[in-house]
């Protein structure tokens, strides 16, 4: 086990870590009586302030007897101080870079030795960026096949279809309507060719939007091939609950009963880990390329962003921006954003070519490059 040679963070504080897992290092930290005494101070003076004792108008009371009053409120909000800001030292003075709150595991305190507690916390992953400039990345196809429009028009004219009187005169039957100008007209077009044109201009953006994403994914799967590291556990698990509250409640949309959700999210448990693990991973691959490359975010891009959520939620932005403003949501917005920038950056430098067996496109001469999609 590597172990940090134990050195002072600050006057008064002596810090040991070790590497106690992945991602996580342990703190074995002291601090000394005269480190502890003028934090002491300055909670007795905040107390004396506000404190409203009998015979004593409020905040005359004398330091003594304030001290005897509140002494174990004292003493616990002294501690705390004095334990948060040497975590802050010591996260400060050895470069730690907590990804979430310091767990105390024991903590002593005495009038004569001071403080002593130990705590483990979680950190970012130490890793070294690997090549991220022209990845080579297959764009797969997207042209619209006959078979493509031949399964569209089909399903328009299923959509259709009316129950109508049988022909035996018993009951009703499904009547499905020809692939002709009254069909056409009955969708709201002047005719069937337009009805066309208008089925294959959406397949071909459809086409375009799957291409897109089945590219960002490449590039993203390429990124965390190559960079293997371990991720922090407790990132994972807290993704891991995200990505799970969503599929519970796409089962949900998608008609299956209550008693069953539960069971189906069993079955995909360990895909939804995966899932959280690539996800977090990423975030600290696109967020160290970022800083490497200073992408950053704008005002105006935030403004846009917020538009965007509040067009979308059917809300008044500013009633979106008390949300954020009230949840501390910016930060994640921020970060969403400057990853998005990023993959940006990382697409426009790709090396893209046709997957194999894709026929090139009208007036093509040579493989593609960047993100001409």
């Amino acid at each position: 086990m590597f172990r940090k040679p134990t050195a002072p963070a600050a006057p008064g504080l002596d810090a040991s870590i070790t590497d106690a897992a992945p991602c996580q290092k342990a703190l074995r930290l002291r601090v000394g009586r005269d480190a502890v005494a003028p934090v002491r101070g300055a909670v007795l003076a905040e107390f004396q302030r506000r404190a409203a004792l009998p015979g004593f108008r409020k905040g005359k009371a004398p330091a003594a007897l304030v001290e005897q009053r509140y002494a174990k409120d004292i003493q616990d909000e002294t501690l705390h101080r004095v334990t948060q800001q040497a975590f802050e030292q010591v996260a400060q003075a050895h470069g730690l870079k907590p990804v979430g709150p310091f767990e105390v595991r024991t903590m002593n305190f005495s009038e004569a030795d001071g403080l002593t507690l130990e705590a483990t916390v979680e950190v970012e992953p130490s890793f070294t960026l690997a090549s991220y400039k022209g990845l080579p990345l297959a764009r797969p196809a997207a042209e619209v096949a006959p078979e493509d429009m031949e399964r569209a028009m089909s399903s328009l004219q299923e959509s259709m279809a009316q129950l109508v009187p049988a022909k035996a005169g018993e009951g009703k039957e499904r009547q499905v309507p020809a692939l002709d100008e009254e069909l056409a007209k009955d969708l709201g077009f002047p005719s069937l060719t337009a009805l066309r044109e208008h089925v294959a201009a959406k397949l071909r953006e459809q086409k375009r939007t799957t291409q897109a994403q089945a590219l960002e994914d490449a590039l993203c799967d390429e990124l965390v091939r190559r960079h293997p590291f371990e991720v922090p556990p407790r990132l994972v698990a807290h993704q891991t609950e995200r990505l799970t509250r969503d599929f519970k409640v796409r089962l949900l949309l998608a008609g299956v009963p209550e008693d069953q959700v539960d069971g189906r999210v069993a079955q995909f448990a360990e895909q939804l880990r995966t899932s959280a693990e690539r996800h977090v991973k990423l975030a600290f691959i696109l967020d160290r390329i970022a800083a490497q490359e200073s992408v950053a975010v704008t005002q105006d891009e935030l403004v846009q962003r917020l538009w965007q959520l509040a067009q979308r939620w059917k809300k008044d932005p500013a009633q979106v921006r008390q949300f954020f403003d009230a949840q501390g949501l910016w930060p994640s917005v921020v970060s969403a954003i400057r990853q998005e920038k990023t993959i940006a950056v990382l697409l426009s430098a790709a090396e893209i070519v046709p997957e194999p067996g894709t026929p090139p496109a009208a007036g093509s001469q040579a493989p593609a490059h960047g993100r001409n999609t």
